[in-house]
């Protein structure tokens, strides 16, 4: 009997042997659980406040494979499938929440000459500064959307879809990558999907560079005029709980979308081992608005051992519909990671709106203000 164990064991072995040499398969994910007591309250508007728990769009699951070809060359895949880890519905309903099946999914090969993605790629803008700089990301305290940084997936939100992406390898500290759309609406006579968020001449560039405790970053995109739904303006998109503050909401007041979108990003950093500074300017135009709007973020983080106390400030000033509409965002709190892959964090963040509520404007927009006291806990695995 243990002689016909030991022989299966060995033709099992055998069998998956040429498989584990072959690819490298690896799951992992994360998970969070966040409670947020808020706020709000706009010119106008029945006051809201109250206890919301979710997982603000953090809650995922991904594989990954890589795969050795030879030549020096790696065969690579990867697939996101967005979950939320608190309520019974399958994806998170927050405004940051995504359906399950809209992460970053791509096959690609890399080599000496840098990586190439073909699918639905991050943006290099996105992942220039962005959202690598907000201590507070896929939190309620976090910068965008909340008068810190823009939003939308021409800038801090989302992926790009039917897209290529190149990343180069690093040369002297440089990095550069570019995402380009070669997609074109109406393909096969179809229409065009609602779900793609980038089509034929869309593209992300972003060059960055990173030495001496230094770390520069420099970034465009531009999503052409479309006939359809491509993606959200880059324009923060404040959605509170209930009938509280509504500046900007997901539906009524965002930039129409056969517009075309180019927008730039500049941002320095310093670490100087406790602390780090940053700053990160945006410039965000759209075609047919009567200004640029601006998008500015400082953040400033220390690293205490586990602790990491943060404290972040921002300000919007959108001129899209010709009166200035002002958001300034500030977030204070701090991280405590017990080790590596779980950690605890808690803190308040206030957004202040002003110069919404007057002629010129959408009905529902309103001036107001938003307070957040947050905690919650996650986990990488």
């Amino acid at each position: 009997m243990k002689h016909k164990i030991l022989a299966a064991a060995v033709s099992a072995a055998l069998m998956v042997a040429p498989l584990t040499a072959l690819a490298s398969l690896k799951l992992g994910g994360m998970a969070q659980g966040e409670i947020g007591y808020w706020k709000d309250s706009s010119v106008g508007v029945t006051k809201s406040q109250g206890t919301n728990m979710l997982d603000n769009g953090a809650g995922r699951l991904w594989v990954s494979a890589s795969q050795k070809l030879g030549y020096g060359l790696k065969g690579m895949a990867f697939f996101m499938f967005k979950v939320n880890t608190v309520g019974n519905s399958p994806f998170d309903t927050s405004a940051f929440g995504v359906p399950q099946s809209s992460g970053e999914k791509w096959v690609g090969i890399a080599g000496r000459f840098g990586r190439v993605e073909i699918g639905n790629v991050a943006s290099p803008y996105k992942y220039a500064g962005g959202v690598t700089w907000d201590g507070f990301l896929y939190t309620d305290l976090q910068a965008r959307g909340n008068g810190g940084m823009a939003e939308g997936v021409f800038a801090q939100n989302g992926f790009m879809t039917d897209s290529i992406l190149y990343t180069s390898p690093n040369f002297a500290g440089f990095h550069f990558g570019i995402a380009y759309s070669p997609m074109n609406a109406g393909v096969n006579g179809s229409a065009k999907s609602t779900a793609m968020t980038a089509q034929h001449g869309d593209y992300s560039a972003a060059l960055t560079w990173s030495a001496m405790h230094w770390d520069v970053v420099v970034a465009h995109d531009h999503a052409g005029a479309v006939g359809g739904a491509q993606t959200r303006n880059p324009y923060y998109q404040l959605v509170g709980v209930g009938n509280g503050l509504q500046y900007a909401s997901s539906t009524s007041l965002v930039a129409p979308l056969d517009e075309a979108q180019n927008n730039t990003k500049v941002g320095v950093k310093y670490d100087f081992g406790v602390v780090s500074v940053m700053g990160q300017f945006e410039n965000l135009d759209t075609a047919g608005q009567h200004g640029a709007t601006h998008d500015v973020f400082v953040g400033v983080h220390g690293h205490l051992g586990s602790w990491k106390p943060i404290l972040q400030v921002g300000e919007t000033m959108d001129k899209y519909y010709g009166p200035d509409i002002k958001a300034n965002y500030v977030a204070v709190g701090t991280w405590y990671n017990f080790k590596k892959g779980f950690g605890v964090f808690g803190g308040f963040r206030r957004t202040n709106i002003t110069g919404a509520h007057g002629a010129g404007l959408p009905a529902n927009a309103k001036d107001g203000t938003q307070n957040v006291f947050s905690v919650g806990m996650r986990k990488v695995f």
